[in-house]
């Protein structure tokens, strides 16, 4: 009986297998690390996401704090700028996110124009016999930003306020 030895050619296929074997191990290596670059972009865009939202809120949350009669006749006070910043004291930094939240608002008064609507819903003390009215018109300007961020935001709101109009001249 004659015994027939295969040996030599498994010797030189196993090189081949393990080249094949690399070569896969490449590739889901590959499209591993691409699995986790996209899963870090949707990290950092959610987080974008938020942060801008929250300087978004906190601008409209200090627009909010800041419209009202108090600082809109400080404003008319405060010759000759007519503009006044509201103390930090009023708008204390907020805690947000493990950053901080500050804003800054401006009140400044744009001066006097026809006020809209003036014919609807207005008593007799605003007729045109009685002097009728005028408006001051004003922009409050919040500028907020969170540190650590480079998230910032700038909203303006325009005020509107109604006065006698005695000896008062409006612009368009």
């Amino acid at each position: 009986m004659k015994i027939i030895n295969h040996v030599k050619s498994n010797d030189k296929q196993q090189g081949a297998i393990l080249i094949w074997a690399i070569i896969i191990l490449l590739i889901l290596t590959i499209v591993g690390l691409s699995a986790v670059k996209t899963a870090g972009i949707g990290t950092r865009i959610t987080g974008n996401s938020l942060f801008t939202m929250l300087v978004f809120q906190g601008a409209e949350s200090a627009l909010g704090k800041t419209a009202n009669i108090h600082y809109t006749t400080e404003a008319v006070n405060n010759t000759p700028s007519r503009e006044i910043e509201v103390p930090s004291a009023d708008l204390p930094a907020e805690t947000a996110s493990k950053s901080t939240l500050k804003s800054g608002v401006s009140v400044a008064w744009q001066g006097y124009r026809k006020c809209p609507l003036t014919s609807i819903g207005m008593s007799t003390t605003v007729s045109p016999k009685a002097g009728g009215v005028a408006c001051q018109y004003y922009d409050v300007n919040a500028n907020t930003s969170l540190s650590g961020t480079g998230a910032r935001a700038r909203h303006t709101l325009g005020v509107v306020r109604y006065a006698p109009a005695k000896h008062v001249t409006t612009s368009q």
